[in-house]
């Protein structure tokens, strides 16, 4: 081969070996985390996202194909325990019968929160899809003890951190 082909090869094998571990958030081959025992907290939901915006943002996935965002008002949500949260997405999953907002203190909160109910679609062990909001479907990818989740941007995706939160 000459000098040419070589570098050639070498840059397109460098291309593929690290888009492979672009696309893993654990470096390797994906591995299938268990999503469904506990719900997703947003890195910063008793911080500046959660000042900006005026909701804290917990996400809870069910094994048979629905998740829950549940959009709680700041600063009450720094108050909450764990366990409140677990009741309410409890609350939610057996009011919602379909893809729906709905508001209320749902037996648990002291303020009105949001739920928003959608379906999603698991792409890869590790990997999921739903809407999130009207511009464009999210996509979430799994690790241990954390999700990120891609939202589209115009220039480029906002990524956004949820740490996992056990029952």
């Amino acid at each position: 081969m000459t000098k040419t082909a070589n570098a050639i090869f070498s840059t397109c094998l460098a291309i593929v070996i690290l888009s492979f571990f672009a696309y893993s958030p654990s470096g390797g081959a994906a591995e299938k985390t268990d999503i469904y025992s506990g719900y997703y907290s947003r890195d910063g939901n008793d911080d500046r996202p959660a000042k900006i915006s005026g909701n804290s943002i917990y996400i809870k996935f069910y094994p048979d194909q629905w998740v829950i965002m549940l959009y709680v008002p700041y600063p009450y949500s720094t108050s909450l325990k764990n366990e409140v949260l677990h009741n309410v997405f409890r609350e939610v999953k057996k009011q919602a019968k379909s893809k729906a907002y709905i508001k209320g203190k749902f037996g648990f909160l002291a303020k009105k929160a949001i739920a928003h109910i959608e379906t999603y679609e698991m792409k890869e062990p590790n990997k999921a899809v739903f809407e999130c909001d009207g511009t464009a479907p999210c996509r979430v990818i799994f690790s241990n003890g954390y999700m990120e989740m891609r939202k589209a941007g115009i220039v480029s995706d906002h990524i956004i951190k949820f740490n996992r939160i056990n029952e």
